[in-house]
């Protein structure tokens, strides 16, 4: 277990900054190993790709068919990592073809600096939460399926919207919201809005995140997920 640990750990993206972002994240596994994974993709002329994904289940299975996503996505062709429709196609392809028995949601945004553009999308993940600045955060609902059971072609509908300095975005996996605290009550997508959006005038990234993290702990009344939770936040700059 410690072996599969340091596995899984050393695919986790070293990157510690990104020119045009402000980033903070967030991550724990329910075991010492788990299916949530997240990826940032450099390309060219300084353009950023992110991928988030949630394998179903906790444990070994979940994180070797992480770890085959985080390969399947480094080694893409370059043109797929322009196009999140055809990228979370091509990994949906993969995985109903080759990993029957696991599914997965999935998340890819491709942020073009030079038209201060992004395209966003979403294969079944919890809904990517947007704040222009100064303004509340929001969930941007989009169309996409489970990837792994191939559904539907296309597996998800790609969204372009343009960004301003200042705008923030959230993305998550559903263990953040899936608990349960002593009352038997769920955060759920809701709830987690309305934390966002009482420090949302925060403007330091990492005091937010802290203030996030300590809200949602205090809601549970524990410490513990029962199952792996990860979040990212990001700012434009």
């Amino acid at each position: 277990m410690a072996l599969a640990r340091t596995v899984q750990e050393s695919l986790f993206p070293k990157i510690t900054t990104i020119k045009g972002l402000k980033f903070e994240i967030f991550r724990k596994s329910h075991s010492q190993i788990g299916g949530d994974f997240y990826d940032f993709i450099q390309l060219r002329e300084g353009n950023i790709g992110i991928f988030i994904t949630d394998v179903a289940g906790h444990g070994y299975s979940s994180a070797m068919v992480a770890a085959m996503l985080k390969v399947m996505v480094s080694t893409l062709p370059y043109y797929l990592k322009l196009d999140p429709t055809g990228l979370l196609g091509y990994i949906d392809k993969k995985i109903s073809g080759e990993f029957k028995s696991h599914h997965a949601t999935a998340l890819y945004i491709f942020i073009n600096f030079q038209t201060k553009t992004m395209l966003l999308g979403n294969a079944g993940h919890p809904y990517f939460i947007y704040a222009k600045k100064g303004e509340e955060f929001k969930e941007i609902e989009t169309f996409g399926t489970l990837l792994g059971f191939g559904l539907h072609d296309p597996v998800a509908q790609t969204l372009e919207f343009k960004y301003e300095s200042g705008d923030r975005f959230f993305i998550y996996t559903d263990g953040m919201v899936e608990n349960v605290n002593a009352k038997e009550e769920l955060l759920e997508s809701t709830g987690l809005l309305q934390i966002l959006n009482r420090y949302r005038k925060e403007t330091d990234l990492k005091v937010f995140k802290d203030a996030i993290i300590s809200t949602i702990i205090s809601f549970y009344g524990k410490s513990e997920f029962t199952d792996d939770a990860m979040f990212l936040i990001f700012e434009i700059e």
